[in-house]
């Protein structure tokens, strides 16, 4: 995209500045012969004027960014997204909370830590009427791992989930280091049963989550972490407060 967008506006520039008041009259066919003719001619324009060009090319990508996001808010309004909820995997908030944040996530992934802090703040602003579930998209084994351990914690107590769940996003260098032997030193300081946790970790039932929430992030269209559904609309990216609350406006405004 942005490529094509540099390549658009330097075409239309450089018409002007070749031929001058005759602009409104060049064909393309004048301008591939005018810039073969002077090859250098690009460079130069290229190198006095790289401010002014990729000014025009991020606010053509803004333009078509924000165009795509209303036309995504109109389709989902119209239809909104509906993930699986169970109740039981309501790790922040009350389980019946009438605004519901799904989060689709990977423990390793630094966007991800970041969307995290996002996501209290949220709640924070809003603590009788948010409820978050915490969903998986692992990108490699650590991160299955992880969020493995993750699930096998919430069966024993959510607040220890809570803790475990900070713990590893703050801890991410650790665990690309020491792999499962730092994430049963954060499960331990979240207070987990690690003799209960041993077992549950290996149920097929806890593998099969983590597939069911990767296959249905796919099936909303999600490529990367973190995307998240707030109230059947779609959020993707680490992306401020700001877009959360106004898809909360969306979502919750009376007719």
């Amino acid at each position: 995209m942005r490529k094509l967008g540099v390549s658009v506006a330097v075409a239309v520039i450089l018409a002007a500045v070749v031929f001058g008041p005759a602009f409104a009259a060049v064909t393309k066919e004048d301008l591939r012969k005018a810039l073969q003719e002077n090859p250098d001619i690009i460079l130069d324009f290229l190198r006095q004027h790289n401010v002014e060009l990729l000014d025009i090319v991020d606010s053509g990508v803004k333009a078509k960014r924000d165009e795509e996001k209303t036309k995504r808010r109109q389709a989902e309004l119209a239809k909104p997204l509906t993930p699986v909820v169970d109740a039981s995997r309501v790790v922040v908030g009350r389980p019946d909370a009438p605004i519901t944040v799904v989060e689709y996530s990977d423990f390793l992934c630094s966007f991800c830590a970041r969307g995290a802090k996002t996501i209290d703040q949220l709640v924070a602003a809003h603590p009788d009427s948010v409820r978050v579930v915490f969903k998986h998209m692992p990108g490699h084994e650590s991160s299955t791992q992880a969020a493995l351990y993750y699930e096998a914690i919430l069966r024993q107590d959510r607040e220890k989930a809570k803790k475990f769940h900070d713990l590893v996003f703050a801890s991410q260098e650790e665990i690309f280091k020491n792999k499962e032997d730092a994430l049963k030193k954060l499960a331990r300081q979240a207070g987990a049963d690690m003799t209960r946790l041993a077992a549950d970790i290996k149920s097929k039932e806890l593998m099969d989550r983590l597939n069911a929430d990767d296959k249905e992030a796919h099936e909303f269209g999600f490529q990367g972490t973190p995307s998240y559904v707030v109230n059947g609309l779609s959020i993707q990216g680490a992306l401020p407060i700001q877009e959360f609350e106004e898809v909360i406006s969306l979502t919750t405004a009376k007719p």
